[in-house]
């Protein structure tokens, strides 16, 4: 079954527009072009845009600031201070480099902020010598609970107004959002620094006061030529927690927020095996180590491309037929390690799958939920008549999730661009058979 995308991409005019440009020596030309750094991801007052806080890997105490600035401002420190009385806590220096790509460069600045209170609401802002921004808020993690808005795949041919339509919205119905998580294909062109702008622009509202816990996506690892490349750009806008890799530090990642440690796992071997080999094994090899050090009641794994392969599936093999190559090499792993939820995205489709294990439907399996799709890249997707239990209706028109723990229940929500409630899946904790999962008719088809 071929897809057939409802929506016009721009992957044409960015792949020849930006490519032609370049072969005429005006790369530097490029941001006048697409429009320049937009207004809403720069900070007043200093040279910083794109703006940004990014989960660390105990969120109780600690947090990422990271932006970008046009020149380099290498005594660039983040001051932060409690929004309760403004007493000041901190002024942490942030690390400085040199990023270069699709013919335009910036700098680059991170700062980790340690040491924080759990559950207390912070303030922080940029500053270098007497030039700062104003002051943003930033609120640590409750040791108990955890809410998060969860996005899948938002890559937009449409200015990426679509994306900040669904993120405003989203946090708007959810203010009790603590953090927010991207699945994977930000963008539709991982080089395209057009594309980043846009993206940036739409999450500005957002990301400035809420973290992000971002996947990477095969689309991240596309250059302008839509040929595979290590993803630059990727790694430069998020830094995230180590993992002790040399080969693929940030690559993938894990982090606690309250009751729940999340597995950030990178799915992108077969785009990047052939230039730097080794990332499906090592990760393998890490995952075992990762939940085994963990004791949060609720193990969640997050990944961009799906288990399921709904394009081709071979009718003549009816264990994993209809899994796809990621499903045949991740989830025996899961069987083994039996995470309580493993969170998909990258077939643009919302899907409860269910619990599965061993390549098929059981009662004690880690749940499976493919997020969905919040751009404007619209697909028609066939059901499995194995594993679908929920699917939207299609070609889906987008949707976005949020996750609700305690350390008693697990809440997984599925909703519809305007809000309304799709479906939904409860599990308790510990005991697998305690799980339920509810569903919701409306703008859905069984």
């Amino acid at each position: 079954m071929f897809r057939i995308p409802v929506a016009v991409s721009r992957r044409h005019f960015l792949g020849i527009g930006a490519r032609s440009l370049l072969g005429l020596g005006l790369g530097s030309f490029l941001p006048s072009v697409f429009g320049g750094v937009p207004k809403a991801s720069a900070a007043e007052g200093l040279d910083a845009f794109f703006v940004r806080q990014l989960v660390a890997q105990d969120n109780a105490v600690s947090r990422a600031i990271a932006w970008n600035s046009a020149v380099g401002e290498a005594e660039a420190v983040v001051d932060v201070r409690l929004a309760a009385n403004g007493q000041d806590i901190a002024s942490v220096p942030a690390r400085e480099t040199l990023f270069a790509d699709d013919g335009e460069q910036s700098f680059s600045h991170t700062a980790l902020l340690t040491g924080l209170a759990p559950g207390t609401s912070y303030e922080y802002r940029l500053r270098t010598g007497d030039t700062a921004t104003a002051w943003l808020p930033l609120q640590t993690a409750e040791r108990n609970t955890c809410k998060a808005l969860i996005f899948p795949d938002s890559q937009c041919s449409d200015d990426y107004r679509t994306w900040r339509a669904a993120a405003e919205n989203a946090a708007a119905r959810h203010p009790d959002a603590a953090f927010f998580i991207m699945m994977g294909d930000l963008v539709d062109n991982g080089e395209s620094s057009y594309q980043w702008r846009q993206w940036f622009a739409g999450a500005a509202g957002l990301i400035r006061r809420l973290p992000c816990a971002p996947l990477m996506g095969n689309h991240e690892t596309y250059d302008l030529g839509w040929k595979c490349r290590l993803p630059h750009a990727w790694l430069n806008y998020f830094p995230m927690p180590g993992n002790a890799s040399a080969r693929f530090y940030g690559w993938y990642y894990s982090f606690d927020w309250g009751p729940c440690h999340f597995a950030a796992l990178n799915t992108q071997w077969e785009e990047v095996d052939a230039l730097r080999p080794g990332l499906l094994a090592e990760q393998a090899a890490w995952l075992r180590t990762d939940l085994a050090a963990s004791r949060k009641p609720w193990k969640i794994v997050l990944m961009h491309k799906d288990v399921i392969e709904y394009d081709y599936p071979d009718p003549a093999d009816p264990v994993t037929g209809d899994i796809s190559t990621t499903g045949r090499a991740l989830m025996p792993l899961f069987d083994e390690l039996r995470p309580a939820v493993v969170l998909t995205a990258h077939q643009h489709t919302y899907r409860r799958l269910g619990r599965i294990l061993r390549f098929a439907p059981a009662a004690d399996g880690p749940l499976y939920i493919d997020t969905g799709n919040c751009g404007n890249c619209y697909y028609d997707v066939p059901q499995n008549p194995r594993f679908d239990e929920k699917m939207l209706a299609q070609p889906e028109r987008g949707n976005y999730m949020t996750l609700e723990a305690s350390k008693e229940h697990l809440h997984l929500r599925c909703y519809l661009p305007d809000g309304t409630l799709a479906d939904e899946a409860a599990l308790d904790h510990p005991a697998p058979s305690a799980s339920k999962a509810q569903a919701a008719d409306a703008g859905s088809a069984d």
